[in-house]
């Protein structure tokens, strides 16, 4: 009876081991832009514009980035509450990876405003669009900061501080270089993928007694 209800729960350790949400989440995302990028009009310029531009106003194939956006977040936020919820004590970092979830969610129902000079649109709704998008971003460096503070191993800990270093430098880069918005926002985007993918690809290994970072038990 013993070996059974073992056998049973490392079966079930096993399949939860290979169920990562995050890493489902930044595939399906990926798989997104790139349609949505092939359905972007001339007058869409990727080196200026960013890729929230593809989800504009007035644009009628915004839906596809919009879906996206919505999409990411609806698979990041029940992820990360599912990670705090198998080991609460440990796993309290994801809290911010599921602020960024939800924040990358709302940004897709609030539409920034059009790439497209002369269309008509909502100031209101862009400049919701804009704090979603800002709340995402701190949402992401709070969980990489919280992270390089709880990891007890020194190179996973330096792999969160340099992703948090790279989101930095990208962030202010951003901010001072217009010309090249688009080209430094799908760095940001890549370095957030990256390593939002690497907690579940490459979990820590931690000791005995100890729960992961990442669930998976």
């Amino acid at each position: 009876m013993m070996r059974a209800l073992e056998s049973r729960k490392t079966t079930s350790q096993r399949g939860e081991q290979r169920i990562k949400p995050y890493l489902a989440a930044v595939i399906l995302f990926i798989l997104v832009i790139v349609a949505a990028h092939l359905a972007a009009p001339p007058a869409y310029d990727w080196r200026q514009h960013t890729m929230s531009h593809l989800g504009g106003q007035g644009y009628d194939r915004g839906w596809i980035m919009r879906f996206g956006l919505i999409a990411f977040g609806g698979l990041v936020v029940p992820a990360a509450a599912w990670n705090i919820r198998r080991a609460p004590r440990k796993a309290w970092p994801h809290a911010f990876i599921g602020l960024y979830g939800l924040s990358i969610l709302l940004s897709g129902i609030y539409s920034t405003a059009p790439f497209e000079s002369g269309v008509p649109f909502s100031g209101r709704e862009a400049a919701l669009h804009s704090i979603f998008a800002t709340a995402a971003g701190v949402g992401l460096s709070a969980a990489m900061f919280f992270f390089t503070l709880a990891e007890p191993a020194p190179r996973r800990r330096a792999l969160h501080f340099s992703a948090l270093a790279l989101t930095t430098l990208l962030s202010a880069a951003f901010g001072l270089f217009p010309a090249v918005g688009g080209v430094l926002q799908r760095l940001l985007w890549l370095v957030g993928f990256s390593w939002l993918a690497l907690l579940e690809v490459a979990p820590a290994r931690v000791k005995a007694g100890m729960p992961p970072l990442v669930s998976r038990d």
